[in-house]
């Protein structure tokens, strides 16, 4: 007997783009800031009323660091100057949700709630500050939870994600922030079975 079952065949893939939010957990002596990015990729959704989520995605994040210089009696050397921090990633989320109401009634609108883990896999990362050689973490780790709303071929939802590792390899910076992030996609369904 299973304890999550996956009932029915039903699958379908969904196509989707949207925007996140990072949220520094720590913004430290540089002052990290949050910045909007835009992430879109592809998922499948396996089961029925409680369903497996598995995908990828593209996803660019972008985060604000403050950085100045200040003489050991506290007079300002050279002002406080912001720098932009843009990472490219492909983030692998593996979710496992249950629709409210059952899918195969087919109703005209369902909600779903979801949670799991997933992997940030680096792609690349700018910095706009010569000065600093920083590395990026090849993976990140996340645990996430959200929902959404279908209505006939489409959908939109929501989720949060909380960062269970840092952005940063080494120590360039005084603080290595976690970086939590807010996303919200709009796509299409379709579906490949019933």
């Amino acid at each position: 007997m299973a304890l999550l079952p996956l009932t029915g065949n039903a699958q379908e893939v969904r196509l989707y783009g949207g925007y996140n939010g990072s949220n520094v957990s720590k913004a430290g002596d540089e002052q990290w800031v949050g910045r909007s990015g835009y992430q879109f990729g592809a998922d499948v959704l396996i089961g029925s009323q409680w369903f497996l989520k598995p995908g990828i995605e593209f996803m660019v994040r972008n985060l604000n660091y403050t950085w100045g210089g200040s003489a050991p009696d506290g007079s300002t050397v050279f002002p406080d100057t912001e720098f932009d921090y843009t990472s490219r990633s492909l983030r692998v989320p593996i979710m496992l949700g249950v629709h409210l109401m059952d899918p195969a009634d087919d109703p005209a609108l369902n909600i779903y709630i979801m949670g799991g883990p997933s992997a940030l896999m680096n792609l690349n990362a700018d910095l706009d500050n010569d000065a600093l050689t920083v590395e990026t973490n090849s993976n990140q780790w996340y645990i996430g939870f959200g929902g959404g709303l279908e209505l006939g071929f489409l959908f939109v939802e929501a989720g949060y994600d909380v960062a269970m590792s840092n952005v940063f390899k080494g120590s360039d910076f005084q603080t290595n922030p976690k970086v939590n992030f807010v996303h919200a996609n709009a796509g299409v369904r379709l579906r490949l079975a019933r």
